[in-house]
């Protein structure tokens, strides 16, 4: 066992392990990070070049504030680091009206998010089908379809930003382990350990931050409201990659008439994938991190341009260029976990989950950072609570 005690271990490294390792060492902590990978990479939940970020955050206002802060600590965290982390290029939600389809367990998420900007003074418009086409030709929709704009809205780079917060991190005097798999960990009234394929360490407090391998380190009563979806990222080539630029091109989450329907579209920022990536969301099927199937078939590819894209946008031509698959990790209600371990305020369990955890994890790690140094956070979680989630069977 290493003789060194932290104030703090992080285990997982992805958005909100890192923005929490970045936290604790901003406050002068003792803190270790580990990850049994090298981050950032593909193999978990934080990756695929671009990430949606708007603060009309339809599926509760409870994630307002979180977002907000994040905003601002994206900012600092550019100036600090030199590396642009954001894009704005403004974002449209599409959808028919009324609640034949959700997204993330809202129905008309339209008009959901409407309601939360106009709750929130933030700048928004809703625009009929005509005036989508009007401000995007490429875009094809339906007569029934209207959208909301929010034109703050952008992109986040998810490498970039867990990239900065490390390396701003060590600056701190942070020790970072990685290649390293935590395998167990033991919460006393004097401490915690944490017990790795190579090691033993010991702390004061522990933030549990692992993504998908949540659904192994999450307490045993929470574990069967946790589950593993797989997901693709697609990118294909454009005719002329300049019609995507953000500056010209917004983010489009489109919610069709089905779950089954449901597909985005992202610009195209520079220095990114010369191509423009496109992805939709799956929810039917389980699977477990480390058996994941991560090849992308050609009846996958095929589904994300015939069906899923041609019939929605110009400007594509069939040739992928790249495809990555991503991990969800789910709750029951699509609202993320966040609270002390039911058995020690020693142990912080995150998994901010359920497909829309990116834009906020920068608040989420100052948040963590807190619990776990502090017993409390400025934000509310109790909408996040792990009881919610005690033999919630979801599949």
């Amino acid at each position: 066992m290493r003789a060194e005690r932290y104030d703090v271990i992080v285990v997982g490294l992805g958005a909100m392990g890192a923005a929490a390792l970045y936290q604790a060492s901003k406050r002068g902590a003792r803190v270790l990070g580990i990850d049994r990978y090298e981050p950032p990479h593909t193999l978990g939940s934080s990756h695929g070049d671009t990430r949606i970020t708007r603060e009309a955050i339809g599926e509760g206002d409870f994630y307002v504030p979180l977002v907000q802060r994040s905003n601002a600590i994206w900012r600092e965290l550019e100036a600090q680091s030199g590396r642009t982390l954001f894009h704005r290029s403004g974002g449209l939600i599409i959808a028919p009206p009324g609640d034949s389809a959700s997204f993330h367990g809202e129905g008309d998420f339209v008009a959901a998010s409407e309601r939360v900007a106009a709750g929130h003074d933030i700048a928004h418009e809703v625009i009929d089908a005509d005036e989508i086409k009007r401000r995007h030709p490429l875009l094809k929709p339906r007569e029934c379809d209207r959208a909301y704009y929010e034109p703050g809205a952008g992109l986040l780079r998810p490498e970039r930003c867990i990239e900065a917060q490390l390396e701003l991190a060590r600056q701190g005097g942070a020790t970072i382990q990685t290649g390293e798999r935590a395998i167990g960990y033991e919460a006393r009234t004097d401490g915690v350990t944490v017990t790795t394929e190579r090691d033993r360490y010991q702390a004061d407090g522990l933030i549990l931050a692992a993504g998908a391998w949540m659904v192994d380190l999450a307490p045993a009563a929470a574990r069967a409201g946790l589950r593993v979806c797989r997901q693709v990222i697609h990118w294909f080539e454009a005719e002329d990659i300049r019609q995507f630029d953000p500056q010209v091109f917004p983010w489009v989450i489109w919610i069709g008439d089905t779950l089954a329907d449901f597909w985005s579209v992202f610009p195209a920022p520079p220095a990114g994938v010369n191509g423009v990536k496109l992805v939709t969301e799956q929810y039917h099927r389980s699977t477990h991190p480390d058996s994941v199937s991560r090849e992308v078939t050609a009846a996958e590819y095929d589904d994300m341009y015939y069906r899923l894209t041609l019939p929605r946008l110009d400007g594509l031509r069939n040739k992928p260029i790249r495809a990555e698959v991503c991990l969800y990790t789910v709750t029951p209600d699509e609202h993320f976990a966040i609270d002390f371990h039911p058995e020690s305020e020693r142990v912080v369990i995150a998994s901010p989950c359920s497909g829309h955890g990116f834009k906020h994890s920068a608040a989420v790690g100052e948040a963590l950072a807190g619990m776990a140094l502090d017993g409390e956070s400025e934000f509310d979680s109790s909408a996040f609570s792990l009881a919610r989630l005690a033999g919630s069977a979801t599949d």
